[in-house]
This record gives structure tokens, C-alpha cells and sequence, in this order.
């Protein structure tokens, strides 16, 4: 036995051997095996976890569709600065100063967004996207779920049962709607059975047009 472990042993022995007089002694209790040192793997904190990919502001299609906009563009947000954080791509200009938009170079699908028109601090009401005609099923942002431009109403219903069916106020025109906190997801249908455009708004229903 080492020193280190002698030392303890003989001075609880003397201790016990005072306190008892002339009684006999009880036996010393064995020193207890120091406990491990924690190891350098142990003591590390736990991975942080891994951050979501950083939005792809030139390309829309990697957007996703949420109850509070479509990426970037989130109801509520201030217009100005949500187009000044946009590429030069988007446009806007005095005609209707409220609204922003942006076309694929392919044309199969645009992009727009729109703030209140009662004063230029308004909030954003309004993110869209839309299909050129025909229809290109799969382009653009979509939800968590892959809805968006060409979803089917069988699709969207079986994402969303309580999805509540609904008619354009101008044209022949249909839509599902999803409510969220606040907002309205509209899968829009002006033709057939395949999505012509999603729209989250804080507004009752999609307008027919947002510059007129």
C-alpha cells in the first residue's frame, strides 16, 4: 500500500482509539477509491445542431411556402426593406408602388408581393407566386409538404382535410384555402385540376389582380 493511502488509515485509527478510551478500537474503515477523473470526450458539450441552409434570395423555386409568407417575404414585414434586401431582378415602380414582382428566365412562373395602399408604411398583406399558362406542375416555392404551383386539389386535401373549397370573385376560377395564424394559404385554380398559383395573405381572399 502506497503512502498516499497509509496516511488516512492511521490517523482514523488514532482518532477512534482516543475517543474510545480504554474500550478496544474499531477497525479502521478502508479509504475509498478516489472517483475517475472526467475525460476530455465526456466533458465536451453536445453538437450544436445543424442550422437550416441559408435562403437562396436568386432563386424563388428554393423558397418555401409558410402560414407567414413564402420565404423571405413574410406578412406583416416592411415592403421597403423586404425589396431592399431582394435582387435587382424584383421590380417595382411608381404605377403601383405598393407592389413588387419578379419572372423566371424561363417564364414559367412569377413572383410578386404587396404591401397596403393606404400609406408607404404599410405592411406586406400579401407573397404569391403564379403559373404562366400552361402550367408547369412542380415550379416555384412550395411547402413543407411539396404543395405549390400544379398540386392537385387530391393533393392539397390530403395534406390539409379542412382545407375549405371557395370561388374567384371574377371568372370561373376555384381555390382551397389553409388558415393560418392570422393568414390564409389559397391554392388558386383558374383552370383544370392543377394550381395556377399559391398565395399567402392576411386579406379574406386573393384579389383578381394586385396592380390595376
Amino acid at each position: 500500500m502506497s503512502r498516499r493511502r497509509t496516511g488516512p488509515i492511521v490517523v482514523a485509527a488514532l482518532g477512534a482509539l482516543m475517543l474510545a478510551g480504554c474500550a478496544t478500537a474499531s477497525p479502521a474503515p478502508e479509504a475509498s477509491t478516489p472517483a475517475p477523473e472526467p475525460s476530455a470526450t465526456s466533458a465536451d458539450p453536445d453538437p450544436s445542431p445543424t442550422s437550416e441552409p441559408p435562403v437562396d434570395l436568386e432563386d424563388p423555386s428554393t423558397w418555401v411556402v409558410t402560414e407567414t409568407g413564402i420565404g423571405p417575404i413574410e406578412t406583416g414585414g416592411d415592403f421597403a426593406a423586404t425589396l431592399a434586401e431582394l435582387p435587382d431582378t424584383w421590380m417595382n415602380d411608381e404605377n403601383c408602388s405598393w407592389a413588387a414582382w419578379w419572372n423566371a428566365e424561363d417564364e414559367s412562373y412569377n413572383m410578386n408581393f404587396v404591401r397596403g395602399t393606404e400609406s408607404e408604411e404599410e405592411p406586406i398583406v400579401l407573397a404569391s407566386a403564379s403559373a404562366a399558362d400552361p402550367v408547369t406542375p412542380g415550379v416555384g416555392p412550395r411547402t413543407e409538404e411539396g404543395l405549390g404551383i400544379g398540386s392537385t386539389k387530391d393533393e392539397v386535401r390530403a395534406q390539409y382535410p379542412d382545407a375549405a373549397e371557395g370561388e374567384a370573385p371574377i371568372g370561373e376560377g376555384t381555390w382551397l384555402s389553409v388558415p393560418g395564424d392570422g393568414t390564409m394559404i389559397f391554392f388558386e385554380y383558374y383552370t383544370g385540376d392543377q394550381a395556377n398559383a399559391v398565395t399567402v395573405t392576411t386579406l379574406e381572399e386573393p384579389p383578381y389582380e394586385v396592380c390595376g
